[in-house]
This record gives structure tokens, C-alpha cells and sequence, in this order.
């Protein structure tokens, strides 16, 4: 019965194997030392033919030809090493350079084995050479291409990385940036990335999105987060990357870049945040309060709060008898005091010249426990105008007047707030200044 992986060589007739070394691809040789470098004892016409030669052409070639069909410092690495002792069957394979008919230069992959029945000592060797020229070239241009994208990527400020979605696995490279450290290599990146600490949990949710519109077919992503460094500080990046799907549609591999932005980010929200601010006082300007507590009341409707409106007492005679400069110094102090006295979840604003709103987050408080806090905070305002004292007028004692609107009872927006506070106020000038009152 015919084997199924083929005949045995001892099978097959004398012409038979001639036949298939002959044919064969790559080229084969029985070689053994000589005087002048390697005696071939044994050729197939494929061995000529990965130098371009007939065996009859090879054969009109003289000595000197011959011996530099192959590039002489290879020549000579290849002798010496297979003149070291080496087990009976043991591989050795050699990359060299060798010269074509022509003057063309290849390279050529030369496989050795000593045969498994000769003696250590035995210099004989059976080899297999193929031409791998193309696969050299390729191998080559893949290095240039390699260096080329290291040096670009070494003087830009992006980061090249690279995700495998099948095996969750995320590389980037070997560059030391800051906010990824050494760290180029990070396996079940999609579980390290999400519940980590490699990107800042507030942008998280930012991540995900990307991630899920690539897996959905939304071939390039963008988007901003803040990438945790050694110091545990949130440096902002932008992660650009395009998706490369299989025939099927399914996403295998996301590549792109990740940028430092933190610069940028930052004097983007220094600006953004002196268009909002009061720059004396650091609290929100007339619009940005308006926005703030507009959108508080807008995001929370059931939740109750207070507005209370702040005018300071003769402000104007404060400038006109000493200055602006003193009246500049005296609201520094004031919001400064104001700053300390309420809370991250209330909002301070400055609406005009001498004019200020605190907006007091109920946090789901009933009517009546907001009411009681709108008290005790126009007390607490009341009493920090009473306590600030100017370096040059030191005697000088500043009051302000306090108008409360209370939501939902006095109103449900801002600018109905804003105005049944306002009136307040003026209730309180005209009864004397130097007091509050809840709007009617």
C-alpha cells in the first residue's frame, strides 16, 4: 500500500532521484575543503542557475570569475565557520552577497548540513542555496521606511502606537514621553485604559465613545484626554487614529498618534476663563453668572436655592473721596472673604461696578431650609463688608445692602431671581442700607 506522504528515497529508481535534483528550485551542492577555500563535489544546474549560469557556461568560466561569485568578506565568514566542528545533521544557514552573471548584484540564503553519517571531524557538507534578492530588497526598504518614521517621529512632538484589537493589545514607541513613561507595550489595554490610572477617570467616558465608534466602522477617531505621568499629574494629549478593518468589516487594528496638547489646553482655558471672569475679583462677569446659574437651574429643576444680590453701601463716595485705588482694594478683600465663606457648589459673581450675586446651591433642601441659609449667609456677608479695613483710611467702616429671591417661590429663572432680588435691595437702601431682606 502506497504511503501517503510519498515514497521512501531508497524506493525511488537511481534516474528517479537524479530527476528531482535536477529540477529541483533551489540549488544544491556536496562540498568539502580544498586548498583554495571549498571543492564542490556535487552540483544540481539549479546551484548555477541562482548566479544566472548554465552548468556548460560556468564551466568556460575562468578561476578568477569563479571565485568571486560570492562576495569575498562573506566568502571568507562562511569558510571560517564551517570549518568549526559542528554535529552530523546539525542546520547552518548564511545570509551572503554574491555577483550574477553580468555584474549584478543578489543576495543568496545558503542552508548547510553535515550528513548524519559522517564523523564531527568530517569536513563535508550538503548545501542548499536560494536566491532571496527580492526578499533582501524589501527587507531593506521595511528598515529605511523604519528609520525614516523613527527619525520623524523623534524631532515631532506626536508619538506613533499601535492596537490590536484581537489581541487587546496596545504598543507605542520606544520614545520616552511624558505622561506614557517606558511603558510601550500594555496588554488588556482596554481594561488597564478604562479602569487604570493611564488616562484620568473624568475622561474615561471619552475614550470609550472613540473606541466604540471605531469598532462600528467610523474609520478615523479624535479625541482629547488627560494622560496621567509618574507624578500622577493629568497631561492633556489628542489621540488621532485610523482603523483598519478585515474583508469582513471587522475592526483588527487602530494605528495613530498621540500628541502633547497640554500647552495648548491650558492657555485655551486661561483664556476661556478670563472671557468669564472678573479679572479683579476672580469671580464670574455679568454674563458667565447669568449662564452658570441659568444652566444650575436648568440641570437640577427640582432643586431649591437662593439668590442673593450684594450692592455695597456709598461705594461711589469711596472712589471720588479716595480713589480707585482704594475701592479696588476694598473689593479684593470683600471677594476674597466671600471666596472662603461659601462653598465649590455655590457661585460668585460680579454684575457690576459694585454689585454682586451668590447664588446658594439648596443640594435638594426644602423651602424652609433654604430660606434659613439665605439668612445666616446675608448675615455672614453683612458682617464680612463691616470687617474689612483699608490700610490707608483704617477708620473707615463699609456696609452693603443684601437682596434674597428664593426659588421656586420668587421665581424659576435667573432673570426672575435676578429681579425680585434687585428689588429687595432697593427696599433695603431705602429703609436704611446696612441690612438684608427677602424679596416680597
Amino acid at each position: 500500500m502506497r504511503r501517503i506522504g510519498g515514497d521512501y528515497e531508497k524506493d525511488l529508481s537511481r534516474e528517479t532521484l537524479e530527476t528531482i535534483l535536477k529540477d529541483a528550485v533551489m540549488g544544491v551542492a556536496i562540498v568539502s575543503p580544498h586548498p583554495d577555500g571549498v571543492r564542490l563535489d556535487y552540483t544540481n544546474d539549479g546551484f548555477f542557475s541562482v548566479f544566472g549560469y548554465t552548468r556548460d557556461e560556468y564551466e568556460e568560466l575562468n578561476p578568477e570569475v569563479r571565485m568571486n561569485l560570492f562576495n569575498q568578506a562573506d566568502f571568507i565568514d562562511i569558510v571560517s565557520k564551517v570549518n568549526t566542528q559542528y554535529e552530523p545533521g546539525e542546520i547552518i544557514e548564511f545570509e551572503t552577497r554574491i555577483n550574477k552573471k553580468g555584474g549584478e548584484k543578489a543576495w543568496a540564503l545558503i542552508s548547510t548540513r553535515k550528513p548524519r553519517n559522517v564523523s564531527r571531524e568530517d569536513l563535508v557538507f550538503i548545501c542548499n542555496i536560494i536566491d532571496i534578492t527580492n526578499m533582501k530588497k524589501l527587507q531593506m526598504q521595511l528598515e529605511e521606511e523604519k528609520e525614516r518614521y523613527e527619525i520623524v517621529e523623534e524631532i515631532s512632538d506626536n508619538m506613533l502606537f499601535n492596537y490590536d484589537v484581537v489581541a487587546d493589545v496596545f504598543e507605542c514607541a520606544a520614545k520616552n514621553i511624558r505622561g506614557v513613561s517606558s511603558r510601550t507595550k500594555i496588554e488588556n489595554a482596554i481594561e488597564n485604559f478604562t479602569y487604570g490610572d493611564i488616562i484620568d477617570h473624568r475622561d474615561v467616558p471619552l475614550f470609550i465613545e472613540a473606541l466604540s465608534n471605531a469598532l462600528s466602522g467610523k474609520k478615523i477617531n479624535v479625541f482629547d484626554a488627560r494622560i496621567t505621568n509618574s507624578h500622577g499629574d493629568g497631561v492633556w494629549h489628542r489621540i488621532k487614529f485610523a482603523v483598519i478593518y478585515n474583508e469582513t468589516g471587522n475592526a483588527t487594528r487602530f494605528v495613530g498618534t498621540i500628541t502633547d496638547v497640554d500647552k495648548e489646553k491650558k492657555e485655551r482655558t486661561r483664556l476661556i476663563s478670563q472671557a468669564e471672569t472678573d479679572q479683579l475679583t476672580g469671580f464670574l462677569n455679568k454674563l458667565s453668572t447669568s449662564l452658570k446659574v441659568s444652566e444650575i437651574l436648568k440641570s437640577d429643576p427640582d432643586n431649591v436655592g437662593a439668590l442673593l444680590f450684594v450692592d455695597i453701601d456709598d461705594f461711589k463716595k469711596l472712589n471720588d473721596t479716595y480713589g480707585h485705588h482704594e475701592g479696588d482694594d476694598f473689593l479684593r478683600q470683600f471677594s476674597g472673604k466671600l471666596s472662603i465663606r461659601f462653598g465649590a457648589n455655590d457661585t460668585l459673581g460680579r454684575v457690576g461696578g459694585e454689585e454682586f450675586v451668590v447664588f446658594i446651591s439648596g443640594e435638594a433642601d426644602d423651602e424652609e431650609t433654604i430660606c434659613r441659609k439665605a439668612e445666616a449667609s446675608a448675615e455672614d456677608v453683612l458682617r464680612i463688608c463691616r470687617s474689612i479695613r483699608l490700610e490707608n483710611i483704617p477708620d473707615k467702616e463699609m456696609t452693603c445692602s443684601v437682596g434674597v429671591a428664593v426659588y421656586k417661590k420668587d421665581g424659576e429663572t435667573y432673570a426672575e431671581l435676578y429681579e425680585k432680588a434687585d428689588m429687595a435691595m432697593y427696599s433695603v437702601k431705602k429703609s436704611g442700607k446696612n441690612n438684608y431682606a427677602f424679596a416680597e
